[in-house]
């Protein structure tokens, strides 16, 4: 028995999926985007592979105190380029690409400027550039303090 006919007989773990035995794309599941996070003294930058993902396919939005980024897309496997036809027979020999939706929630160390925030993607990366908002820009709230009353006793 062959390497490629072993491989076709049972399901094939994969490092994030797991392939079956009688399809070729791997189970839908939401996997969690690699990130890299620099931070200046007046900026953070989030770098994300997004390699194979379309700019319709990816959303960025900012949460909480603007202190939360949220990315969330989906990357399909091209295989349009490969096969422009038609779905060939065949079946993967080796399969490490992660394909489908991602997300990943981020929480900042500080809040941003959500104004003057941006987003790019070059090369298969996106990089989002968050100014941090300056302290004097940083709402506060005063609490008004009050007199407990007596808590009685038993």
């Amino acid at each position: 028995m062959s390497f490629l006919q072993r491989l076709k007989g049972r399901g094939v773990r994969s490092d994030q999926k797991l392939l079956s035995s009688d399809e070729e794309t791997a189970i839908d599941s939401v996997v969690q985007l690699d990130v890299d996070v620099f931070q200046t003294d007046n900026l953070i930058v989030v770098y994300a592979q997004a390699a194979g993902t379309e700019l319709s396919d990816i959303n960025v939005s900012i949460e909480g105190d603007a202190d939360i980024v949220l990315i969330e897309g989906r990357r399909l496997r091209p295989e349009f380029l490969a096969f422009p036809k038609s779905k060939p027979d065949g079946a993967f020999v080796t399969s490490e690409c992660v394909w489908g939706e991602f997300y990943r929630r981020i929480i900042l160390p500080e809040s941003v400027d959500i104004d003057h925030a941006d987003a790019k993607i070059k090369n298969g990366v996106l990089v989002l550039t968050l100014p941090l908002l300056k302290p004097e820009e940083k709402e506060k709230v005063k609490l008004k303090i009050t007199k407990a009353s007596k808590a009685k006793r038993m």
